[in-house]
Formats: structure tokens, C-alpha cells, sequence
């Protein structure tokens, strides 16, 4: 692990440094614009999503990164316009936000944006139309096909969801009455109602889905939640693959693997086909991520079956 997050950082300081990737195949002719990658700190997660882009875009890339904090250099925007870039990739929920602000008054350049968890309630598409975007969670529809794929008989989903979460949730509802299932869920306005509502909905349910909301999403309500599960002998899933590698069932996430090829084939659609950031809107990611978490599948008694686990990305515990 250590000699990876070397590379991941070696990866980042190539593409900070560098303003062109190794592959890179311009026209004949006027160089093609600067692409502007812009990072909301230095998480490895970005890495590989930074490096797929440069090295698929096509044209000259320059890095920025905000370290988390959009007072760390207060000359970013100004060394970023500079570049009067064709396009902003966004990476991270800071990231997206801050490009948005900065186009404000440059709406001519596009922005794409991706890894924003539970992008909705940023309302990064709010009053924009040079916006499109990569969502970081796989559709409700898709979620629940994976689940059913390991559990056939799950019929009852049980979902907990804030203000913040209300649009996944609307749409999870449309994604089960497709399915032939139902969604069984519960409101919320503080973290510390969680678990009195997974208590509530819990005995009616055959399963129960974890949403990427802070509201929810906090380390206490995940502790209690994994043991809930394993006593209530429920199959429990996620939206990261972190959560099967801290006990719950199931997790299905998007490969981020394949999150900056497909940025860039976007953008690609943008900058040489003419299409509007608004006609692409916020894509479903393309690769799918499956861990499961065999020791808490034993533990809940769900037999899995071995061609379900051979579609796992991941398998914890065996």
C-alpha cells in the first residue's frame, strides 16, 4: 500500500508540473487549447481519474488544486483563467462547486465534473447550462438488479433518507416499481434519528440500502448499523466499497478506473463535435465495482451463489 500511494503521488506531481501528458497527438496546425484539471485536495482517489484523462483528451493539460480549501491560494482562479482554458474537468465536490463559481462570468467555458458524492445537492446544474457531469453512484436500478443478483428473494428495500437525499430517493421509488419491488422508506432530519428509523422500517424489510448522504453517513450510524444487520440477519448494502470492507453485505460502486476515460470522451463530444454540456447532463458512471463481504454473508445466513461471486470485483473475507 505504501509503495502505491508513492506512485499515486509521483502521478500527481507528473500531471501538476507537466502541462502536456506522454501521448498526447495534436493537428496539424493552431495547437489545440489547455484543458484545465482542477482538484479538490490531493486524495489518491483522484489520481488515476486525472491521469486517465490527460493521457485519452488529446490536447495540452495543466493541474490545479485547491488542497481543500478554496482560501489555500487565493491566485488560483486568476493562474487557472489565465490558461483560458477550453474545459474544466472537476474532481471532488469542491472541485465542482468552485468551478461553477469561477465561470461565472465565463459561461462559455465547459465544465464537466465528477467523484461528487450524492452530486444532487450541490445544485451544480441549478441556472447553469455549460455544466455535465459523471455521477459517483450507480443508478437505484442498478443498485437493486446487484442486490437481487446475490439475495433473489429480496422483494422489501428498506431506504433512510434527509432533505439532501430526496431526489435518489424519488428515484430509487421509480427504479423499484419497475423491478416488481418495494421501497419501504423513512425521513430524517438529524443524524441521531437514524437509527430510531432503520428500528421502524427494519422488521418490514428484506434488505436495506445505504445512501451517500452526510446526513446519515457518519461513523457511528455505520458501526451500529453493521451490527444491526448481522443481528436483525439482513442484508445491508452500500454506495462505496469502503462499507463491505467495515462489515455490511454488499457494496456497488462505480469503477473509477474508467471515470476519466469516459470525462474525456465527453469532453472529446464537447470541444470537437459541438455538443452542449447540457444535452449530456449527469451521466451514470460506466463501470460497475462489487464487493462483497463473505464473513458477514455467513454471519446474516445468505448463501451466495457461485456464479454471484464470480461477479464480484472484490470479495472480503475469503
Amino acid at each position: 500500500m505504501h509503495g502505491k500511494s508513492i506512485l499515486i503521488k509521483l502521478i500527481l506531481f507528473l500531471l501538476t508540473t507537466f502541462s502536456g501528458w506522454p501521448g498526447h497527438v495534436f493537428a496539424a496546425g493552431e495547437p489545440k487549447a489547455t484543458v484545465a484539471i482542477l482538484l479538490s485536495d490531493s486524495e489518491e482517489a483522484y489520481a488515476q481519474p486525472a491521469a486517465a484523462f490527460s493521457e485519452e483528451i488529446g490536447r495540452p493539460v495543466q493541474v490545479f488544486n485547491l488542497h481543500g480549501d478554496i482560501s489555500h491560494d487565493p491566485g488560483l482562479k486568476e493562474k487557472l483563467l489565465a490558461h483560458r482554458p477550453a474545459l474544466i474537468f472537476a474532481l471532488g465536490a469542491k472541485a465542482a462547486y468552485v468551478a461553477k463559481l469561477w465561470t461565472e462570468e465565463q459561461r462559455d467555458i465547459p465544465i464537466i465534473f465528477a467523484m461528487v458524492l450524492n452530486w444532487q445537492r450541490y445544485q451544480l446544474l441549478e441556472g447553469r447550462d455549460n455544466i455535465a457531469g459523471i455521477a459517483a453512484e450507480m443508478a437505484p436500478g442498478t443498485q437493486f438488479v446487484n442486490m437481487t443478483m446475490f439475495s433473489p428473494t429480496v422483494r422489501r428495500i428498506g431506504l433512510i433518507y434527509s432533505l439532501q437525499s430526496v431526489q435518489i430517493y424519488e428515484q430509487a421509488e421509480q427504479a423499484a416499481a419497475l423491478l416488481g419491488m418495494t421501497l419501504v422508506a423513512e425521513p430524517i432530519e438529524r443524524s441521531k434519528e437514524f437509527q430510531r428509523a432503520f428500528k421502524k422500517i427494519s422488521p418490514a424489510v428484506d434488505a436495506f440500502w445505504v445512501l451517500n448522504d452526510p446526513v446519515l453517513y457518519t461513523l457511528e450510524n455505520l458501526d451500529w448499523l453493521g451490527e444491526r444487520c448481522i443481528n436483525q440477519k439482513l442484508l445491508c448494502m452500500g454506495q462505496m466499497e469502503n462499507i463491505a470492507r467495515m462489515g455490511l453485505t454488499l457494496s456497488v460502486n462505480p469503477d473509477t478506473n474508467q471515470i476519466g476515460t469516459q470525462a474525456a470522451a465527453m469532453a472529446g463530444n464537447i470541444l470537437e463535435h459541438g455538443q452542449h454540456p447540457r444535452d449530456l447532463g449527469v451521466m451514470d458512471p460506466l463501470g460497475t465495482q462489487i464487493s462483497v463481504n463473505l464473513t458477514t454473508a455467513e454471519r446474516i445466513g445468505l448463501a451466495i451463489s457461485p456464479q454471484a461471486l464470480d461477479m464480484a470485483t472484490f470479495v472480503i473475507g475469503r
